[in-house]
């Protein structure tokens, strides 16, 4: 086997020793005929994060800002391998030939600067949450159903649903998009040149931006079909914790973005309306279903529910200048 491009792998982590031992591992395991290196980019963990990392034979830098944007500039200027793999501390390689397969990826074509999944996969012993999202090929249904999806989304039998030039080589996937309105494509396993990244305005790291600017340059994505297993939440509970989070940074506008599609209010509030009458939630989870069977599907209303009350919750606090109970 030839040898591919090194590669360093940027990890943003902050008390992640849950998720992260199984993110190290399915890195270690990969087949890869090149030079590998982790950066773990720390905001601070007071639990076991840093002791895994380094345990692993990852390299731990500080990231005094403790936010995953500023962990992912930061390790984008650390790495000096062809390559850069953004990938957070919740996600997980599938196999063993994940990371050879996006590489060879990049050289179908002289003009794709990246490579990535075209799924997120799931295993039947991963909570249904956690299957649910990779369903539906994100965690946001809302964001989902306006278009943003980061992978494909079995019920609505699409990974986007913003316009995207498509051409098939081989089994790759290579995509063209508007630079204006940039999927949310650059997290969860984004395989990269790092030259290419460096020219991109990268502070703050927005993922979507970076790809926008990408595209800019006039640079194609490659998007291989394989997954990566995305553990974001194993209960509801805590995906509504991480809801609410999300809510509160995309109600106040965190982080700023230079690219992106903005949603008008009255698409909002039909988009609301949908989901707490339930009627389409349930009609996408028996389509999802149909596609794709599996149990989880039951919970997609919920889903639906706690991601408008989250938003609602949030919104109110803005409109109330943050006065309300926390």
């Amino acid at each position: 086997m030839s040898a591919l491009p090194s590669v360093d792998v940027v990890l943003p982590t902050f008390e992640n020793e849950a998720t992260l031992p199984a993110a190290l591992a399915g890195i270690a395991a990969q087949d890869y005929p090149g030079e590998v290196r982790v950066l773990c980019i720390d905001g601070g963990s007071s639990d076991r994060t840093r002791e895994i990392a380094a345990a692993a034979g990852a390299s731990v830098i500080d990231n005094p800002e403790r936010n995953e944007e500023e962990a992912r500039a930061l390790g984008l200027e650390a790495a000096r391998a062809e390559l850069v793999l953004l990938l957070d501390a919740d996600n997980e390689l599938v196999g063993s030939d994940w990371l050879r397969r996006l590489a060879e990826a990049l050289a179908v074509a002289p003009d794709v600067v990246s490579a990535d999944c075209l799924f997120h996969a799931w295993r039947p012993q991963d909570p249904p949450v956690t299957r649910l999202c990779a369903l539906i090929g994100g965690t946001d249904p809302l964001a989902i159903d306006l278009g943003w999806a980061d992978r494909w989304a079995h019920h609505r039998g699409r990974w986007t649903g913003f316009e995207v030039e498509t051409e098939e080589i081989g089994d790759v996937l290579v995509v063209r998009i508007d630079p204006d309105r940039p999927p949310p494509m650059g997290s969860n396993g984004f395989l990269v040149e790092r030259q290419a990244l460096l020219g991109t305005g990268y502070r703050p790291f927005v993922h979507s931006d970076v790809v926008g600017d990408l595209a800019a340059e006039g640079r194609r994505f490659a998007r291989v079909r394989q997954g990566v297993v995305h553990h974001y939440a194993p209960t509801l509970r805590l995906y509504a914790r991480k809801a609410i989070r999300r809510a509160r940074r995309t109600v106040a506008g965190v982080p700023p973005q230079r690219r992106g599609l903005s949603v008008s209010r009255t698409a909002l509030a039909l988009r609301v309306l949908y989901a707490v009458t339930l009627i389409g939630p349930i009609a996408a989870a028996v389509r999802g279903y149909r596609a794709h069977p599996d149990r989880a599907w039951a919970l997609l209303p919920l889903l639906y529910l706690i991601t408008v009350g989250a938003y609602g919750i949030e919104t109110l606090r803005g409109l109330s200048g943050g006065s309300l109970d926390r």
